[in-house]
């Protein structure tokens, strides 16, 4: 369960468990089943059925220490004590849950390297950016998803470096810009304050806008102040000032126009194509995206080889030459399939399944 400390009393078949710290009751989670425990670092264990259970330590073992004290280094101290995890079955209806100190992940991920370290630091970075600090409305995810998709790039770029995280971002604001395709620029689930009106599922609200758009929007204060160091200090600020408390976006950008007060005084809240109201309210893509260049020593050879794909007429032994994508990073070759996709000539009717 998500909690701090917890026992069982044999002769009355109970479990108790208690948490120390206040969090928001949908952060309040149990799990039953076989599931058996198997220590990977000095503060953390999975949790996971028999069989997934040597996977899974192989694949984290010495890991999630070296992600929580990166994390640490960067947003101070993990407040939780433990970061356990449970690897659910795939019925399990979504990737990953970040319930405080018991993280909730699908086994199916333990197939995909990258996919796994991506999503357990993307729930990391929970510990500060939504569980520690929390979005007072659903109507404000990206105070929750967009923070710890930034923090969780941080994490990722100090471990493995800015090449891997570029590519990783590209291969997500891609998606983002296929779903803007697909949605249209006006669709109103790409505003950051989404509207939670009558008839909408608050489902349709946890979307690639609320984390990539949200992610978009911090890196541009990150880049507005100046400094990436100065913009980590101000989230150590942020979260010492309202950790255990539930914020709205006003408090976020108060705090930091408070924090970066030369930029009040220059009233950039308000400046021309940069103001936080159309950040937050206007629909469609980011405002402005982060220089991903950096990534280009994996997303050109995808570029390339895309382009020798869908070339007319299509050189086959050249495209089938031109790179041995096994030795590609997981990133790569998903990105490469969805450029396919997107370039592709079948109509709809055309698809087989």
């Amino acid at each position: 369960m998500s909690c701090t400390h917890s026992y069982y009393v044999e002769e009355m078949g109970i479990f108790h468990f208690y948490m120390e710290h206040p969090v928001p009751v949908y952060l309040v989670a149990l799990t039953a089943g076989h599931l058996l425990p198997a220590d990977v670092g000095p503060r953390s264990r999975v949790w996971a059925e028999p069989c997934v259970l040597p996977l899974a330590v192989g694949k984290l073992s010495g890991r999630v220490e070296q992600w929580l004290q990166a994390a640490e280094s960067l947003y101070g101290p993990y407040i939780w004590g433990r970061y356990d995890i449970v690897f659910l079955p795939p019925s399990f209806p979504i990737v990953a849950m970040e319930n405080p100190c018991l993280t909730f992940v699908i086994c199916s991920i333990l197939d995909s390297e990258d996919f796994l370290l991506i999503d357990v630091i993307h729930e990391i970075a929970h510990g500060w950016f939504g569980n520690a600090v929390t979005n007072a409305s659903w109507e404000e995810m990206w105070l929750s998803e967009g923070l710890a998709t930034y923090a969780q790039r941080r994490i990722t770029t100090l471990v493995y470096g800015a090449t891997f995280t570029c590519l990783e971002t590209t291969f997500r604001l891609e998606a983002l810009n296929r779903q803007i395709r697909i949605l249209g620029q006006d669709t109103p689930f790409s505003r950051l304050q989404a509207k939670l009106d009558t008839g909408v599922n608050p489902s349709n609200l946890m979307n690639l806008f609320t984390y990539e758009k949200g992610f978009c929007f911090v890196h541009y204060l990150s880049q507005l102040c100046g400094d990436q160091d100065n913009f980590d200090a101000f989230l150590r600020d942020y979260i010492e000032k309202f950790k255990f408390h539930s914020v709205v976006a006003h408090d976020l950008l108060e705090s930091y126009l408070s924090f970066f007060p030369h930029l009040k005084g220059e009233s950039t809240a308000c400046s021309e194509g940069l103001e936080f109201e159309r950040w937050l309210n206007a629909p469609g893509a980011p405002l402005t995206q982060p220089d991903l260049s950096q990534g280009s020593i994996f997303t050109s050879p995808v570029e390339a080889l895309s382009e020798l794909w869908m070339a007319e007429p299509l050189d086959i032994e050249a495209a089938c030459n031109f790179a041995n994508i096994t030795d590609w990073q997981t990133f790569q070759t998903v990105l490469f399939l969805d450029k396919l996709l997107d370039q592709s000539p079948l109509r709809p009717g055309d698809y087989i399944f």
